[in-house]
């Protein structure tokens, strides 16, 4: 079964000046299984810098409101 993801996320606040709104907002636009290693370091990166971010119930986009 493939794997279905539906609306969008909007970032509002940036984590880090390589890690901006526009910058998260694109990766979570971007389909999981297209998203480069790269860019999904950069989402671990992200979520690692925010409060909450170790805690294994946080969902990514929970965290990058």
């Amino acid at each position: 079964m493939a794997v279905t993801l539906t609306g969008t996320k909007t970032v509002t606040v940036s984590v880090a000046p390589h890690l901006t709104a526009s910058v998260l907002t694109s990766l979570l636009a971007t389909p999981v299984e297209n998203l480069t290693v790269a860019q999904l370091d950069r989402l671990r990166d992200a979520v690692n810098r925010v409060s909450q971010g170790a805690a294994p119930s946080s969902t990514v986009g929970s965290l990058l409101r």
